[in-house]
């Protein structure tokens, strides 16, 4: 007999049956069943059920990271990967390669299955109330639905199962069942996750039971995080409207806990005014390379080492779950990337010459954001830090605590961006992209109490129309997902895109020059020149978003999704198959070629669907 506690938090969300009652204890089964006899009684058993499918969820990380990162072009096999590693990267992957394996995501999925079928039960039953159903069953099926979106972007066509199934063993059975094309399963996701009855940015509101700080950790961010994984669908499904609405909610998001100056940041990516932490590439000297601010606990690198009880991090992060040394898996991160552990994977070289191939905006002839997410060692290695890095203690082998950081307010823009571009609203990806709203839609010096206005902000019509305070606007629903308002006339009018500075700006790069953008002779106080007309090519600036992606997000997960979509979109192989190639030719690797050609069919794109 096991009894279990809100003071054990985060070994319960790293173990696969788990409760938070201290007065309810459950007994043990064979880990391939499914015994509801001890479990779905009262709203304590449906959240150990919830936390019980995140503990499982929580070891689904280093395939991740392989499959995004590895089979993609910013991620390199060391002298030390062994040869199922090598086979990833070299894109020839055996049916018995144990990382292509797929059985554990579907012990998850079925785990999910089970408990959406029980919170219906109890639902019925009285047991659980309509908002406490609500909010489980729609979480539980959005993380269904990105575990399924996860196997269908590496395996292409795979089983959709949506039953519950008493026997976990029946994943053996799974090679034999009817397998759903990729094109297909995004429409069936779409499906089941459009109407859910709880579509919030927070899956669970503060006061819920499975809403707690214990052990220095706040569950609020462990659950999946629905608009983002919605708005993916969306942008693979080609609806690039509704993809555009479902990420403006990751960006419009407010942190109701927090104080009133975080409104102002909640994953807009903006700059901050305080003396405390603050988490933008910074220098302590100006134009001196050397003064790069390289801490844990402040400037850019601390986005992937503070605590997640921090509010910088919270303002960020909108998923990640958290590791603990004492609890399986623990972070399995440290033996996969870490000199600590068997150091396999490491930053390509691509990577590492993208990053230096960047001039800084005060002249630093380098992207700081790659001196902040890796290092070389002392023998001369690069190490991945973004992995590893925590402010509160050194990771080791044998202090595996950490997080998986999964999905974060910088990933959210560049998908909002994509989006928007290819909707027609370049100049707001530009925008969002660059140096933020402000920079792209200053539309005069209008004034107010002898104060500049920058006004507000928006993209969709053409007519501009002058409010009062001095702003200016563009006119429409204020519905619409290209609507921001940035005012900012002092203390009078602040909108709350005021701050946002962009990706670029945040890392202090210039913005993206391109011949068909012309700005006017004035500027906005601390966001650059006014741009007065935009004209850029959607292929042109999608080229740019994708590259500001692995500039951004390198090493946390996207890279393989994002050369995948962009290349299905246009039809166009070369796109990936190229990406691949430069990576493995800047490594000397001998295969190189033979890879592109491999990749240039997309059929190829694909794992061998086998379970183990």
């Amino acid at each position: 007999m096991i009894r279990f506690s809100k003071s054990f938090l985060i070994g319960t969300i790293c173990t696969s049956i788990l409760a938070i009652s201290c007065s309810k204890t459950l007994e043990i089964q064979p880990e391939d069943k499914l015994d509801r006899s001890l479990i779905y009684n009262t709203l304590a058993d449906a959240d150990a059920a919830v936390l019980g499918i995140y503990g499982q969820f929580a070891s689904l990380g280093d395939k991740y990271i392989i499959w995004n990162e590895l089979r993609a072009d910013l991620v390199d096999v060391t002298r030390n990967a062994n040869p199922f590693l090598q086979q990833i990267s070299n894109h020839e992957v055996t049916v018995d390669n144990p990382y292509a394996d797929p059985s554990l995501f579907y012990k998850v999925i079925f785990s999910c299955n089970d408990a959406l079928h029980n919170f219906k039960v109890m639902e019925q039953e009285g047991k659980l109330s309509n908002s406490e159903f609500s909010q489980r069953y729609s979480d539980i099926m959005v993380l269904r639905t990105w575990l399924y979106l996860q196997l269908g972007i590496h395996f292409g066509d795979v089983p959709y199962i949506d039953s519950n199934i008493e026997d976990v063993t029946q994943i053996k059975d799974l090679g034999n069942k009817p397998k759903t094309k990729f094109d297909d399963l995004i429409d069936i996701l779409i499906n089941d996750v459009k109407d859910l009855p709880f579509l919030e940015y927070f899956s669970y509101p503060t006061g819920t039971s499975l809403i707690f700080t214990t052990d220095g950790y706040n569950t609020n961010k462990i659950f999946a995080n629905k608009p983002h994984v919605i708005g993916e669908l969306y942008l693979w499904k080609g609806n690039y409207l509704e993809a555009a609405r479902w990420y403006k909610k990751v960006l419009s998001a407010e942190d109701k806990n927090s104080n009133v100056s975080q409104q102002f940041n909640h994953n807009r990516v903006g700059w901050y005014d305080g003396p405390d932490a603050n988490i933008q590439v910074s220098f302590a000297r100006g134009q001196e390379g050397s003064s790069l601010v390289n801490s844990l606990t402040e400037g850019w690198r601390s986005l992937f080492a503070l605590s997640n009880t921090n509010r910088h991090w919270n303002s960020e992060w909108n998923w990640a779950i958290p590791y603990h040394n004492s609890f399986a898996p623990g972070n399995p991160f440290i033996e996969l990337a870490s000199k600590e552990g068997n150091y396999q994977i490491k930053p390509s070289q691509k990577s590492m010459d993208i990053w230096n191939s960047k001039t800084n905006i005060n002249g630093v002839p380098w992207d700081a954001r790659g001196k902040l997410s890796y290092t070389i060692d002392a023998a001369g290695d690069p190490v991945i830090t973004k992995y590893t890095d925590n402010s509160n203690s050194t990771l080791t082998l044998l202090n595996k605590g950490g997080q998986w950081n999964i999905a974060r307010a910088a990933g959210a823009h560049l998908r909002f961006a994509e989006a928007a571009n290819r909707d027609g609203k370049g100049r707001v990806a530009y925008a969002l992209l660059n140096h933020g709203i402000k920079s792209a839609f200053y539309y005069g010096a209008f004034t107010s109490a002898g104060a500049i206005a920058a006004g507000s902000f928006f993209e969709l019509e053409s007519q501009i129309s002058h409010e009062g305070f001095g702003a200016s606007r563009i006119t429409f629903s204020e519905s619409s997902p290209y609507h921001f308002d940035a005012r900012d006339n002092q203390y009078i009018v602040r909108g709350v895109w005021y701050r946002n500075i962009g990706v670029r700006g945040r890392a202090m790069l210039p913005a993206i020059s391109f011949p068909g953008i012309k700005y006017g002779p004035g500027t906005v106080s601390n966001y650059g020149t006014m741009m007065v007309e935009y004209n850029v090519p959607v292929v042109d600036l999608e080229d740019k978003i994708i590259e500001e992606a692995a500039l951004e997000l390198a090493f946390e997960g996207s890279r393989w999704s994002d050369l995948m979509r962009i290349a299905r979109r246009r039809n166009d192989p070369a796109f990936l198959a190229d990406k691949v190639y430069e990576k493995l030719l800047k490594a000397n690797n001998p295969k190189a070629a033979q890879v592109r050609a491999k990749l240039l069919d997309m059929n190829n794109w694909y794992l061998p669907f086998k379970v183990q």
